[in-house]
């Protein structure tokens, strides 16, 4: 029985606007991410992934959208040298020994390729709960953004 607890915060400010949310590890990355998105004021229409380096991008194992995995020829990562593994198939648990995450390791979410919504999640808390937990908000700090708003958006301040 374990359950993970992240603070994802937005790149760009992150004093201003995190979440704590915590996940059984038997959850998804997917169902991981939709509370993210959800609870930070963005829908799930646009591609997204998880990855490892703080340069997002260049990130050697990433975690990606269901559909846009399945959508890789033959399953392929885009780049010859990263990993990329199913987010829809792919447990927190996975996660946590594939990376092999210990307290303060962080991971990065980069959401919708265009405008690139960018979080980070530092693991905060490895906790003797149920492993099926699904993945809630348990403290947060701002108000979700608009996702389609200019002024919410800080690459364009």
């Amino acid at each position: 029985m374990t359950a993970y607890r992240f603070r994802v915060k937005l790149e760009w400010d992150p004093t201003v606007l995190w979440r704590d949310i915590v996940v059984g590890e038997d959850r998804t990355l997917a169902e991981f991410q939709a509370v993210i998105n959800e609870s930070m004021g963005l829908n799930q229409a646009h591609l997204w992934f998880f990855g490892v380096d703080q340069d997002y991008w260049q990130s050697d194992v990433k975690y990606q959208r269901p559909k846009e995995y399945e959508n890789l020829p033959s399953g392929e990562s885009m780049r010859w040298d990263e990993t990329v593994y199913n987010a829809g198939e792919t447990t927190i648990a996975e996660l946590a020994s594939q990376l092999d995450l210990e307290v303060g390791d962080r991971i990065c979410d980069l959401f919708d390729y265009g405008d690139e919504w960018r979080f980070y999640g530092i693991l905060k808390e490895i906790a003797d709960e149920p492993s099926d937990r699904c993945p809630e908000v348990v403290n947060e700090k701002g108000d979700p953004v608009d996702q389609y708003s200019f002024d919410d958006h800080p690459r364009y301040q």
